[in-house]
């Protein structure tokens, strides 16, 4: 669009300034053309700063968005850390469980050996053991204590034997709660980490869309301020394609009170002589500042800067004044509906309304306005339509 715009705005230039002093349905048609381009133009800058307003608001939703899931992310964080200190403490409990295991099991190995070697020994010695007690004893009370007192010890084996095997049943069944109790905790804290993974997800997502967002931002603002501009170049345009009717009108009202030159025909002079090469023919060509095919209204004849120019023929000066796509620049008539261009120069020499004749030095060479380099842009006129120079020209 806007290579399209500055193309436009030299051609639509360029055109009007050299149909102006000619044609004023051309010159108001450029006008109407201009106003409805600038009409456009602002339209687009409408619908860009529309969509400019709606990035904001998605972006402001999205760093809202974040900002929330931060805030989520970090009270799991915490109740992660939670889970994973109760692990922890129930790992802990496990292993005093196992050490309390272990020490019970060396107990009741304990116990069961020193019941085995005391039921040992009594089997043994059974007889001898109780004839001991018999010849021993006092009387049959005494006997019957000690055998009594055997029987007990036996007894009591056997209950420190199950009591503590009881102990070490009870330690297994806690050590298995804990178990369970871990393990139920580090199904939470599984759930809980996926939760954090996916909450990570989609503030990543987020975050990316959000950096889309911002770039698309920058490149509305950019293309905003390009709007505006281009806004501002249509608006002189239209200021200076203003300027240049008021000119024509007072160039034609001068010219009812004024004889004519008339064109005679023949050929015109060379205006830069011993300057021969063309850098640029009249017809479509690339154009050096936009890349695309556009039309060229005349030819280029390169030269240094200052080098004198020449009226190809004698007249009128119908224009000379500064132009920002022309630069300084200048147009003669002829007569008979006829004019020569000339563009581009560093100097004028010469007054509108000023009589001048074939050879005249009308200007200096230069590169003025939308130039590329110092050059004469010729360009002939005829009855408000552009034709080829080198149909009245010849650098021969």
């Amino acid at each position: 669009m806007r290579k399209r715009l500055l193309q436009g705005i030299g051609l639509l230039l360029a055109a009007a300034l050299i149909f102006a002093a000619t044609s004023n349905t051309y010159a108001t048609k450029e006008i109407d053309e201009a106003k409805k381009e600038k009409e456009q133009l602002e339209n687009e800058l409408k619908d860009t700063e529309t969509a400019l307003n709606s990035l904001e608001a998605l972006k402001g939703d999205a760093e809202a968005y974040i900002k929330k899931m931060d805030s989520y992310m970090e009270n799991l964080s915490n109740h992660i850390y939670e889970l994973e200190q109760q692990a922890q403490a129930k790992s802990d409990l496990i292993s005093q469980k196992e050490a309390e295991i272990g020490d019970m099991q060396n107990r009741i190995d304990e116990q069961y050996a020193a019941m085995k070697l005391r039921i040992q020994y009594m089997y043994e010695n059974g007889e001898v053991s109780y004839l001991s007690m018999f010849f021993g004893a006092q009387d049959m009370s005494d006997f019957l204590n000690k055998a009594e007192y055997l029987t007990e010890i036996t007894e009591y084996d056997r209950d420190m034997l199950d009591k503590l095997q009881d102990a070490k049943d009870s330690l297994n069944i806690a050590k298995a709660n804990l178990e369970t109790e871990l393990a139920e905790l580090n199904g939470l804290l599984k759930e809980s980490e996926d939760e954090r993974a996916a909450a990570e997800q989609l503030v990543a997502a987020k975050e990316q869309e959000l950096a889309y967002t911002n770039s698309d931002i920058v490149s509305k603002e950019e293309a905003i301020k390009r709007q505006k501009e281009d806004i501002e170049a249509m608006e002189s345009l239209i200021k200076e394609l203003e300027e240049i009717e008021r000119k024509r009108k007072e160039e034609e009202e001068r010219r009812q009170k004024q004889q004519q030159v008339t064109y005679t025909g023949g050929s015109m002079m060379w205006p830069l002589p011993g300057r021969t090469y063309l850098s640029s023919y009249f017809g479509n060509r690339e154009d050096p500042f936009t890349g695309l095919t556009s039309y060229h209204s005349g030819i280029d004849i390169p030269a240094p800067t200052g080098t004198e120019i020449h009226a190809a023929c004698g007249g009128e000066v119908a224009w000379a004044y500064y132009s920002s796509t022309a630069g300084n620049w200048v147009g003669i008539d002829h007569g008979n509906g006829l004019y020569t261009v000339y563009m581009h120069m560093s100097k004028i020499l010469v007054t509108e309304g000023q009589q001048v004749q074939t050879g005249d030095v009308i200007g200096l060479v230069g590169s003025t306005g939308r130039s590329t380099g110092p050059h004469l842009h010729l360009s002939v006129r005829l009855n408000g339509e552009y034709v080829e120079p080198l149909n009245y020209v010849s650098p021969n």
